[in-house]
C-alpha cells in the first residue's frame, strides 16, 4: 500500500474541514479520536495539535497558497504521526474516506426537539396521534 494515497486525502480533508468549521472543532474531534485508538491523554494530542497548527499558519491567509501550505504541513504532520503510532493509519484513511457518507450536525440554538440522522426514509412522528 502507497502510505501517500492514505494520507494525501486525509490531510486535504483535514484542511477543508479546518478552513470550514475552524480549528477548535478540528482539534476537539480529532483529539478525542485520536485519544481513543491510542490511549494518549486528550489534553496531550491536543497540544500537540496546536503546536501544529501554529506551525501550519502563513500570512498568505485565504488563497490557494495558503491551502497548498497548509496541506503539505498536515501532510508531512500525519505521516510523521503515523510513523510513531502505526494505529493512527486507519484514522487518517477515514478523514480522506469521502464515500463514507458521514454527515456532520451542529445545534447552536435551543430547540425542543432535535433529530440528527443520515437517511430518513417515511416520516418521523413525535407524540401520539389523535
Amino acid at each position: 500500500m502507497d502510505l501517500m494515497s492514505v494520507v494525501t486525502p486525509g490531510a486535504q480533508s483535514l484542511v477543508t474541514t479546518i478552513l470550514v468549521d475552524g480549528w477548535a472543532h478540528v482539534r476537539t474531534a480529532l483529539a478525542a479520536r485520536w485519544s481513543h485508538r491510542t490511549g494518549e491523554a486528550q489534553t496531550e494530542v491536543e497540544r500537540r495539535l496546536d503546536e501544529s497548527h501554529q506551525q501550519s499558519i502563513t500570512p498568505a491567509s485565504g488563497t490557494e497558497a495558503q491551502r497548498t501550505a497548509m496541506e503539505a504541513h498536515w501532510t508531512a504532520f500525519l505521516m510523521t504521526a503515523i510513523a510513531q503510532q502505526p494505529t493512527l493509519l486507519d484514522l487518517v484513511r477515514e478523514l480522506g474516506d469521502t464515500s463514507s457518507g458521514s454527515v456532520h450536525n451542529t445545534n447552536s440554538a435551543t430547540v425542543t426537539t432535535l433529530v440528527q440522522a443520515r437517511d430518513i426514509h417515511g416520516g418521523i412522528t413525535f407524540g401520539t396521534d389523535r
